[in-house]
């Protein structure tokens, strides 16, 4: 049985995901993984190219969408039809297309954390934008005041663009303050992981923890910091280890109009869910 299911999204950024998987076959370790590639129904030559790059590995499949179904959406259908014919491993890995494992000892470090008494890990995950660590993507649960504050930077379409274009400036501010206060680089509980690279153990779903797949982009930070206070496991963040990310490969890196939409959307169904209210 692997120990580690490694699932990736690829939604007509192909080149991203042969760099994707490129890095993943130098981990020590790739063995004794499991990777599944979904491709969201891109309609371009994704699936051709991503097909020819797999048939060197044994060990990795693609499955391609007839629709798309959103990051966890796809997520959660690759991790059924892994489950339909295997055992649960001890670490399901649900990251985004464009980052890179650096490091080749990357799923020897996350060895170094005890499956059973962990639900999620946040690795350190560095920005090409900021060249920070967007982990802990939010330190502590958002309180009434700090969810007001997302319903207001999504209040409209001109709002979010803005905040989407201040948010590397804000985070580099956000990380002076936070390491004149804090030690840094130090392994601790957070309250929610950066999405583009959540480390499941094997607790999280014997506990009755899943991929909530209710929105179809964005909320997913929410969901799962939520339904980890709900099962009782916690989520920590392990700066030891990390990946690069090439941010906002497949939305962009300014807001469209359309993602603003997906934005609002999930962040009205995690809010709705979790906290019980509605933008």
């Amino acid at each position: 049985m692997p120990g580690f299911l490694i699932i990736t999204v690829n939604f007509r950024h192909a080149q991203c995901t042969l760099e994707f998987l490129a890095s993943a076959s130098r981990l020590q370790g790739f063995a004794d993984c499991h990777l599944t590639i979904v491709d969201n129904h891109s309609e371009d030559d994704s699936v051709l190219r991503l097909r020819q790059a797999i048939s060197a590995f044994p060990n990795v499949e693609l499955l391609a969408s007839s629709t798309n179904r959103g990051y966890f959406g796809a997520a959660k259908w690759a991790l059924e039809q892994y489950m339909a014919n295997h055992s649960h491993p001890d670490w399901v890995i649900v990251c985004n297309n464009d980052i890179v494992f650096e490091s080749p000892d990357f799923l020897t470090r996350l060895t170094a954390n005890n499956p059973q008494t962990v639900g999620v890990v946040a690795p350190a995950v560095i920005s090409r934008l900021t060249g920070l660590d967007a982990n802990p993507m939010i330190a502590n649960r958002p309180g009434r005041f700090r969810r007001l504050r997302y319903r207001l930077l999504l209040c409209n379409y001109y709002v979010a663009w803005m905040t989407q274009w201040l948010a590397p400036h804000v985070r580099r501010r956000r990380h002076h303050w936070r390491d004149q206060s804090t030690s840094r680089g130090t392994r601790n509980a957070i309250y929610a992981p950066h999405g583009s690279c959540f480390i499941f153990s094997r607790t999280f779903f014997d506990q009755g923890g899943f991929l909530d797949d209710g929105c179809f982009l964005y909320g997913e930070e929410l969901s799962v910091a939520e339904t980890c206070l709900r099962i009782g496991v916690p989520v920590i963040h392990d700066p030891s280890f990390g990946v690069s990310h090439n941010d906002s490969q497949t939305t962009g890196r300014m807001l469209t109009r359309i993602g603003y939409q997906f934005q609002r959307q999930g962040l009205t169904y995690a809010l709705s869910k979790y906290f019980g209210v509605w933008p």
